[in-house]
């Protein structure tokens, strides 16, 4: 064999082995599907980093996503991929505020007031559960064979695919949602959970 071609040879190798180590190792779990449930009830203090992309009908955009709960209450914020902040959104002892565009906005509802203020769609309540993979009351729920929740379906129309579990610390924790209706579409991926 040339020199050239045993190079390319080795060099193909060396690729093909540093981009197998580079892929994260499929991990199967398998869980109880209530006792999950009810662990992830006990799951009240927590933080993710991660991706946001959301399309509606007039607009979509895409954003870096850090989440912090506390019990009821907790601190959504979204910056640009450059680290500008596009929006604070906060909840804490049953008041909302929103920081947008310099300025502060407050209501009862964070999902009316961010879709007044912004025109997007996003089910702010729903999402801290649907993030830990817990199913809320009166919606539909669809469990893979592993115990895991795959899929819900909202009375409000919200259908959510979650995937990609894996182990954080005690916990397996979804790191890819998918919430859609007929009008809007909102992927989040999850890059790190931090549970307290």
């Amino acid at each position: 064999m040339p020199v050239t071609r045993m190079r390319l040879f080795g060099y193909l190798l060396i690729v093909s082995l540093l981009s197998a180590c580079a892929t994260r190792p499929t991990v199967e779990y398998s869980v109880n599907a209530l006792q999950h449930q009810q662990q992830l009830a006990q799951l009240q203090n927590w933080r993710i980093n991660g991706k946001l992309a959301y399309r509606g009908e007039k607009e979509r955009f895409s954003a870096t996503l850090n989440w912090q709960q506390q019990r009821e209450d907790y601190s959504l914020g979204l910056s640009s991929f450059i680290g500008t902040r596009i929006l604070t959104l906060q909840r804490s002892d049953e008041q909302i505020s929103l920081e947008y565009e310099d300025r502060t906005y407050q209501h009862h509802d964070a999902s009316a007031l961010l879709y007044a203020l912004t025109g997007w769609a996003i089910p702010v309540e729903q999402i801290p559960a649907w993030l830990k993979g817990q199913v809320s009351a009166n919606n539909q729920a669809i469990f893979a064979d592993n115990g895991l929740l795959q899929q819900i379906r909202t009375k409000e129309g919200w259908l959510v695919n979650l995937s990609d579990y894996r182990q954080t610390q005690n916990y397996i924790l979804p790191y890819q949602l998918e919430l859609k209706t007929p009008s809007d579409l909102i992927k989040i991926r999850v890059d790190k959970w931090l549970v307290n």
